[in-house]
């Protein structure tokens, strides 16, 4: 696959220590096809070189395509999104690339076909324990950018 947007990953194959693994594009494929969707240039480059094992890139507890795109995960998902009212906040579709505590907290984009680089955008506590949407002002690469400084600066403390 041919690497646009992710460059900085690319060149970045350990990261905090541990060695990030991809996928092969027919694997992506089939995925893309067991859930129905199209996913974004960006985010096709980041499973092609990171969606097995991400390493040390502190992405939440959950960010590997496996379990993002397991059964059980959307029924977690589901659940917790209709529990909080966060699933009536959501335009759709939109996919959820890293959670954490059982989709307590989260990193989505919204897919549009169009868009290969989306924004990103994280679903967090307020000050009330409620959910809420927060834009980061940032797209896919940017964020994974951020990302891999983070992890290689955590590299340090180790």
């Amino acid at each position: 696959m041919e690497i646009i947007y992710l460059k900085k990953l690319k060149s970045s194959s350990s990261i905090g220590g541990r060695v990030i693994q991809g996928m092969q594009e027919n694997e992506i494929n089939t995925i893309e096809k067991k859930l129905k969707i199209k996913f974004p240039k960006a985010y096709k480059e980041f499973i092609f070189l990171a969606g097995k094992y991400s390493g040390g890139l502190p992405l939440m507890d959950t960010s590997d395509i496996y379990d993002l795109s397991a059964d059980w995960h959307k029924e977690i998902q589901q659940k917790e999104l209709a529990r909080t009212g966060i699933d009536k906040q959501l335009q759709k579709p939109y996919w959820l690339f890293a959670e954490s505590n059982a989709c307590e907290v989260f990193y989505f984009f919204y897919l549009n076909n169009q868009i290969d680089n989306p924004e990103v955008f994280l679903v967090d506590y307020d000050s009330n324990d409620s959910r809420k949407i927060v834009p980061l002002n940032m797209n896919f690469s940017e964020f994974i950018e951020h990302k891999i400084e983070v992890g290689k600066n955590l590299e340090k403390y180790r």
